[in-house]
């Protein structure tokens, strides 16, 4: 029986602040490129779950609590554009060169992927194929992703102190339930998230998606929502790859580090 799991649709994506956003260039196309360090290959195959963070908040939220002074990075997957205008076309003498995605694996073999800002809709079908490549088929995938409220398309009501709303979206591979309930329609996922869940599902690798809904995905939001970004880890099978217990002074690090932390007292 065919089971209807979501849309795809390929649409510029509020994962991100929007001021961040860039049009598409017409006739650019994308080349994914992986980088890993020494010795990187041997460590990827000792990979037992893929965790890929997808938006501001939730990419906050792997790097300060998920990814400890222990992990490792073992490489950077790097999107590079073809055919994208030259110096002649655009008078740009000093343009942006795009930020590689970090690969990092905790000692509890968990395999941690923070999307750049970088990877647009447009790439976002190849970037994930070249993820996906470097894991065992059946490695575990959580997909977590965060979204302005908007992309919710329905009624925003948050539950108890959570200041954000929490959905799912599986594989049919996936041998567990979820911790959160289905993403209702007509809401969608789009771009990385869409693209990682598809290629899990034709290629029947377990995948589990959470996308976070907020207000807001400024930094000042990530303790507001740690909790219940947390609580994707004490379902099966990830409670084992990153511990249940908040850890409260990573958090306190993050607002006196976090370069942007002159904003942080707006939200709080």
């Amino acid at each position: 029986m065919a089971t209807f799991f979501g849309e795809v649709k390929y649409l510029v994506s509020r994962a991100y602040d929007e001021a961040d956003d860039d049009e598409e260039s017409p006739g650019v196309t994308y080349d994914v490129r992986l980088e890993l360090s020494a010795g990187g290959q041997g460590k990827l195959d000792s990979a037992e779950a893929l965790l890929v963070s997808y938006g501001t908040l939730v990419t906050d939220f792997c790097e300060t609590l998920v990814a400890s002074e222990q992990c490792e990075e073992v490489g950077r997957v790097f999107v590079e554009a073809q055919n994208s205008p030259t110096l002649e076309d655009t008078g740009d003498f000093h343009p942006r060169k795009p930020v590689p995605s970090p690969l990092f694996l905790t000692p509890s073999s968990l395999l941690v992927c923070c999307v750049s800002k970088d990877v647009t809709a447009a790439v976002a079908p190849k970037f994930s194929r070249k993820l996906l490549s470097l894991t065992k088929s059946s490695c575990m995938v959580m997909v977590l992703s965060s979204h302005h409220y908007d992309a919710l398309k329905a009624s925003y009501s948050p539950q108890g102190e959570d200041n954000c709303v929490v959905h799912s979206l599986r594989s049919s591979t996936f041998p567990h339930t979820p911790v959160y309930p289905q993403l209702p329609q007509p809401a969608i996922l789009d771009s990385v998230p869409a693209a990682v869940l598809t290629e899990c599902v034709v290629g029947r690798r377990p995948c589990v998606a959470y996308p976070v809904f907020t207000e807001t995905y400024s930094t000042g939001d990530l303790d507001l929502v740690a909790g219940a970004l947390q609580r994707v880890f004490q379902g099966k099978p990830f409670q084992k790859y990153v511990p249940v217990g908040l850890d409260t002074k990573k958090l306190h690090q993050y607002r006196t580090t976090n370069p942007r932390r002159d904003n942080l007292d707006l939200y709080l």
